[in-house]
């Protein structure tokens, strides 16, 4: 994950500086790179999932909770929260890709998976350094990333309006970011979603 960050911060000066020849080839390494964020990402998202699961039996186990086996398979999945920007950072790098040849739409789609980045580093310093959990006792405290990037793409569309560049890119972007943080409270709440959950989590580690 710190190689991509780098090269989001690297790719904008090589442009500006008229070093093409090496924007693309870290644009090529990206190719090799990419996946193999997305796998150890899911990795670690599966590995969550799996010790929420075993925490819950273990309580049961030991008379701590009871609760059925379905019910156990929907509370460890009711904080989709990584799988959600796993997949805004795949969405935003193909369609980042898909337009490799438009570098202006082509860096705004890099950018949005530049903001997925804020999720793990900006939740950490909210729940683990300020121990800041609920807002107001009921809202995740989560939902504050989630703000942060709609703010900041907002910020940005409203940027590239005045300065007259077309605002289709980033629009979509933020498009996709609401409808993934709407479907974020919407599904779980479906029965079939901890069966589902279950199932792309496999095999277990």
């Amino acid at each position: 994950m710190s190689l991509w960050i780098a090269m989001l911060i690297v790719q904008p000066f090589l442009i500006k500086y008229k070093k093409l020849p090496q924007h693309r080839l870290i644009g090529r390494l990206s190719y090799f790179l990419v996946p193999l964020v997305l796998l150890s990402t899911f990795l670690v998202i599966r590995l969550e999932y799996y010790t929420r699961i075993n925490n819950f039996r273990l309580q049961i186990a030991n008379g701590l909770s009871h609760i059925s086996e379905s019910e156990i398979l929907k509370k460890s999945c009711n904080n989709p929260n990584g799988l959600f920007f796993f997949l805004f950072f795949a969405i935003f790098y193909v369609l980042g890709i898909i337009n490799h040849h438009k570098s202006s739409i082509h860096a705004r789609y890099m950018l949005a998976t530049g903001l997925t980045l804020l999720a793990p580093t900006f939740d950490r310093i909210v729940e683990i350094d300020f121990r800041i959990s609920t807002i107001a006792g009921i809202i995740p405290a989560f939902v504050i990333t989630f703000l942060l990037i709609d703010f900041i793409l907002i910020i940005l569309i409203r940027r590239d309006y005045k300065i007259g560049k077309p605002i289709k890119t980033l629009t979509g972007c933020l498009i996709i970011y609401v409808v993934g943080q709407i479907l974020y409270y919407v599904i779980p709440s479906f029965d079939w979603w901890g069966n589902f959950y279950a199932f792309i989590m496999k095999p277990a580690p």
